[in-house]
C-alpha cells in the first residue's frame, strides 16, 4: 500500500479510538506518522513497529505537512489539515448526535468512520441541513470497543463482592449543558449511593478537572475521599476501573454505551429533566433501556441500582443483542478500515456502495 497516512490525537483517550488501525496500515506498506499533542509517557498503547511516532505536536504543525489520508478523532477541527489529504474523522462516542455535538463539527471532513447504523441515518439527515457535498460515510464500527473487548478477554479482572458503581458524568459544554448532571446533582448522587451501602468509583471526564466543572469535582473529592467505600479514578485509561465495577451511573455521556457494550454490564442514566428531552433523538435518549435503566429522581437511584444488579443476567443478554444489531463489524472494525483505506482515495471498490452524502442543488 503506497499511501502516506498522518494520524493525530489531541487527547490521550483519542488513541483508543484509532486502536490498531495505524499499525495495520503500516503492515500493509503505508507510511504512517502518528502525531500526538501530549507527552510520550502518556501514550496508552504499545508502540507498533513500522509506525513513526511524534509527541508534544501542536495542531498548527499539521498544516505544514502533506499526506494522502488524515485520520483523527479530534472533534470540530476547522483548520491546519495536512495538505491534499482525505480527512477521515473517527467518532469519539457511540452516542447519536443530538445534545452531544454542534452540527458544524463535521463540516470539514471528507469521510466519517461511522460506528453503527444510527450514525449513518443521522448523518444523512444532517447532510441536508449542512449542505454537504461528496462526504462519505464509512461503515467501520468502533475500534475503541473492539480493543477493550480484546483486553477484557485477556484480563481476568472482576468486580468485588460489594455492589460497586462507577459514576462517570459527562463533561458539560454549550451543547450538552442542559443534560449534564455533575454540577447540580453530582454531590447528592455520590452521597445517596454511599448512604445506601454502595461502593462508588468517581471518574470525572478529564476536561472536568480544568474548566468550569473543576470546583464541583474538587468539592466531591474533598467531602468523600475519607469514606471507605469511595475511590477516585484519574488514570489515563479507565479500563481497569470499569472492569472492577458492576454498574455505571452516567447522564448523556456515550461512556454508558461503551461500558455496557464492552463489559456486558448495565449502565444507568440519571435524567431528571424529562421535559428537556422532548423532541430529542438518538440512542442516548431513545435506546437507553436497551442497555440498562433510566433514573428520573434521587429517590429512585439506589432502588434502581439494586434492581439492575438483581436482573443483571437478563440485562446482559439484552445488551449483547443490541450491540450486535447496532454496530458495524463487531470485533473487526480495525481490520475493516485497513482493508478498505485505499478505496477512500479513489472511491472505488466497496466504497462505491457506502453512503455518499450530497445536498440537492
Amino acid at each position: 500500500m503506497s499511501v502516506d497516512v498522518i494520524c493525530y490525537c489531541y487527547h490521550v483517550s483519542h488513541v483508543l479510538n484509532l486502536g490498531q488501525i495505524p499499525a495495520l496500515l503500516a503492515q500493509r506498506g503505508a507510511r504512517v506518522r502518528w502525531l500526538n499533542a501530549f507527552a510520550e509517557s502518556s501514550f496508552p498503547l504499545e508502540q507498533a513497529p513500522g509506525v513513526e511516532y511524534a509527541f508534544n505536536v501542536p495542531l498548527d504543525t499539521l498544516g505544514r505537512l502533506e499526506s494522502d489520508l488524515y485520520l483523527t478523532p479530534y472533534v470540530g477541527q476547522v483548520a491546519h489539515f495536512p495538505q491534499r489529504a482525505q480527512r477521515v474523522h473517527f467518532l469519539v462516542s457511540l452516542t447519536s448526535l443530538d445534545g452531544v455535538y454542534d452540527k458544524g463539527m463535521f463540516d470539514q471532513y471528507d469521510v466519517i468512520a461511522c460506528a453503527g447504523r444510527h450514525h449513518v441515518d443521522e448523518f444523512a439527515v444532517l447532510a441536508q441541513e449542512r449542505h454537504w457535498q461528496n462526504k462519505l460515510l464509512m461503515p467501520v464500527g468502533y475500534p475503541k470497543l473492539d480493543g477493550q473487548r480484546r483486553q477484557l478477554a485477556a484480563s481476568g479482572l472482576n468486580p468485588p463482592e460489594n455492589l460497586t458503581v462507577v459514576f462517570a458524568p459527562t463533561h458539560a459544554y454549550y451543547v450538552n449543558r442542559g443534560f449534564s448532571i455533575l454540577n447540580r446533582y453530582g454531590e447528592q448522587l455520590v452521597s445517596a449511593m454511599l448512604d445506601g451501602g454502595i461502593s462508588v468509583v468517581f471518574r470525572p471526564h478529564m476536561e472536568s478537572w480544568r474548566d468550569q466543572d473543576k470546583p464541583v469535582v474538587e468539592r466531591i473529592v474533598a467531602r468523600f475521599q475519607g469514606h471507605a467505600q469511595f475511590s477516585l479514578d484519574r488514570s489515563g485509561n479507565y479500563f481497569d476501573t470499569y472492569a472492577r465495577t458492576h454498574l455505571m451511573l452516567t447522564d448523556i455521556s456515550g461512556t454508558g454505551f461503551t461500558y455496557a457494550f464492552t463489559f456486558g454490564r448495565p449502565a444507568l442514566f440519571f435524567a431528571p429533566n424529562a421535559a428537556d428531552e422532548a423532541g430529542m433523538r438518538g440512542i442516548q435518549f431513545e435506546r437507553r433501556e436497551n442497555i440498562g435503566l433510566v433514573v428520573r429522581s434521587l429517590d429512585e437511584l439506589v432502588p434502581k441500582l439494586r434492581l439492575a444488579q438483581t436482573h443483571r443476567g437478563f440485562l446482559e443478554q439484552q445488551i449483547a443483542e443490541f450491540r450486535d444489531w447496532l454496530l458495524f463489524n463487531p470485533g473487526t472494525s480495525e481490520q475493516f478500515f485497513a482493508d478498505h483505506a485505499r478505496e477512500l482515495l479513489s472511491r472505488e471498490g466497496a466504497a462505491r456502495s457506502w453512503p455518499q452524502l450530497h445536498h440537492p442543488a
